[in-house]
């Protein structure tokens, strides 16, 4: 029973936020975390502090993390009794269901408790859910004439192997993202919750994002300069870039106008199947004071940066044309041909006087690159987005 959070941290924690290898036993009981809840002053100069902070320098240079309280407790304990509840060797231990049904409720409220409030605790709940998402277990599989048994996350018996042939029987080995493989139904169920306790690691991962989630739920982190760069780069990087923009942009205007776009929506592909059984995004309208015209334009000058990043890249006009049918694409494509309404709010992604040029170069690119948008997109695009999106972002301004 773990009620010692140095334990707790060494076994678990530090592990997870490290890329160690993290150990399982008993699940953490309210009572548990109540205890441990009183010992957070002790983690000021501790292992997990300085691990915490390297996991968030990997996003930001010069992150300013709070210690940590009873809500990112409340996250770590959360995701240590997941792994409980998906255990291989679950079923061997002696317990009743209502056991493991009052694990997956304090689970579930934990996750609740621990939604951040401000940029961060945000920051610190993406530390421990982005090293989660990377967790992976390796399975030993012993092959034979009777077919394959697989040993999830252990090693094989020796009694398994000592009175065998040689060579009737060969042992393989896998590393199996965990996230991503089939969970006990309980876990399945709460890998939502995972994902809303951290609004950054949506924001990143946007084909990742639970059903109902809304870019507006991180927008606000994007007056951070140094997050905004990290996630137009994530945004661009990734060889789906069409596909996260049309799911962020179509979001979006879901949540402002609680409409839904016509047409498909594009589907997670293979960044989205990573989570079992992913499904497309679908924002909620956003609460009207939640959601302020700053947002907005945040969000859009994010995206259209993504279209320059891909344009240095060399990497943009290769891609585009075979998914522009669909509707929030064709948007998301569409928003380099909106900054002459725009461009006094959003700026110019070459830059202006307050900031370095590019070089000719870049910038016959970047105006080829615009001229070949405004050849694929239909213009009632355009004018949709200049009637539903445009004053919206104008706004900021007045």
């Amino acid at each position: 029973m773990t009620r010692d959070l140095g334990e707790f941290c060494a076994r678990f924690v530090a592990p997870l936020l490290g890329g160690g290898t993290v150990h399982v036993a008993a699940p953490v009981r309210p009572a548990d975390f109540r205890a441990m809840a009183g010992e957070l002053a002790t983690l000021r100069a501790s292992e997990v502090a300085a691990l915490r902070l390297q996991r968030a320098q990997q996003l930001v240079a010069e992150p300013d993390l709070h210690e940590p309280g009873a809500e990112e407790l409340a996250l770590w304990v959360a995701l240590y009794n997941l792994l409980v509840l998906d255990h291989p060797d679950r079923g061997r231990v002696w317990a009743r269901q209502a056991t493991w049904r009052r694990v997956e409720s304090a689970a579930r409220y934990w996750l609740l408790f621990s939604r951040p409030e401000g940029f961060s605790a945000a920051l610190a709940n993406h530390a421990a859910v982005g090293a989660f998402l990377e967790l992976s277990r390796r399975d030993q599989i012993l092959s034979g004439a009777e077919g394959e048994l697989r040993f999830v996350g252990q090693e094989i018996p020796r009694r398994r192997l000592r009175w065998t042939v040689p060579g009737a029987l060969s042992v393989r080995e896998e590393t199996i993202n965990w996230w991503s493989t089939a969970h006990a139904p309980e876990v399945s169920a709460l890998q939502q919750d995972v994902l809303w306790a951290s609004p950054v690691t949506c924001l990143l991962r946007p084909l990742m994002a639970p059903p109902g989630y809304s870019p507006l739920e991180g927008a606000g982190f994007l007056r951070h300069r140094a997050f905004a760069r990290a996630v137009c780069h994530a945004w661009a990087s990734s060889r789906h870039w069409i596909e996260i923009g049309g799911t962020v942009l179509g979001s979006l205007l879901f949540s402002l106008t609680g409409r839904p776009l016509s047409g498909p929506t594009p589907t997670a592909g293979a960044t989205g199947a990573q989570s079992a059984g992913a499904r497309p995004m679908l924002a909620l309208p956003a609460p009207a004071d939640s959601a302020g015209p700053e947002d907005v334009a945040a969000l859009v000058a994010a995206l259209i940066h993504v279209h320059f990043l891909r344009v240095l890249e060399l990497g943009a006009r290769l891609g585009v044309a075979p998914t522009s049918r669909d509707r929030p694409v064709q948007m998301f494509l569409a928003l380099p041909l909106l900054l002459p309404a725009l461009g006094e709010v959003l700026g110019s992604p070459l830059g202006g006087p307050a900031s370095v040029g590019f070089d000719a170069q870049v910038e016959r690119r970047w105006i080829e690159y615009i001229d070949h948008l405004g050849e694929l997109i239909p213009r009632s695009v355009v004018e949709n987005l200049l009637a539903t999106l445009v004053p919206r972002v104008v706004k900021a301004e007045k």
